[in-house]
């Protein structure tokens, strides 16, 4: 396996599915250099995966840094925030684009429905070398649960 972007693409959705939105996630660590932050690393061959987020009260932001034999090759930064209520639907559409392996901004699907939440993904480039977008879940009235912006790539 190379650093090339399909490799480089693979090994993200590799780590995703290890990650954040799945209950089986690697172990989370907390990066003692930013007090509160958590960390999940995923490991495959030359590649390291690590998403490092921090959290306050409901608000979050981070970064998600892919590593080819110790060298950056691709990262996305991140933030907002999300009322607890509509984290766990966030989960779920994050991992339908992991499952699925297909790139939405590096989020979620571009539109998912259920019985109590809408996610809405409004992406303004997406390649994967170049992209940004924002996400938000809105409750049954449209009443806007969260967000979060995106962006990041490898130019």
């Amino acid at each position: 396996m190379e650093g090339d972007m399909g490799s480089i693409q693979k090994i993200f959705f590799d780590a995703m599915r290890r990650g954040w939105a799945y209950d089986n996630c690697a172990k989370k660590i907390e990066v003692p250099q930013f007090p509160g932050s958590k960390a999940i690393s995923f490991e495959q061959g030359p590649f390291r995966v690590v998403d490092c987020y921090m959290t306050n009260f409901n608000f979050s932001t981070g970064i998600t840094t892919i590593w080819f034999r110790e060298k950056p090759v691709w990262m996305m930064h991140y933030g907002g925030w999300y009322e607890k209520e509509a984290i766990p639907f966030l989960k779920f559409c994050l991992r339908r684009a992991y499952i699925e392996r297909h790139f939405y901004g590096g989020r979620g699907p571009n539109f998912m429905r259920d019985d109590r939440f809408t996610y809405v993904n409004r992406i303004e480039h997406n390649n994967f070398r170049d992209f940004a977008g924002e996400e938000r879940i809105f409750d049954l009235s449209e009443k806007c649960l969260g967000y979060h912006w995106y962006r990041g790539g490898n130019r």
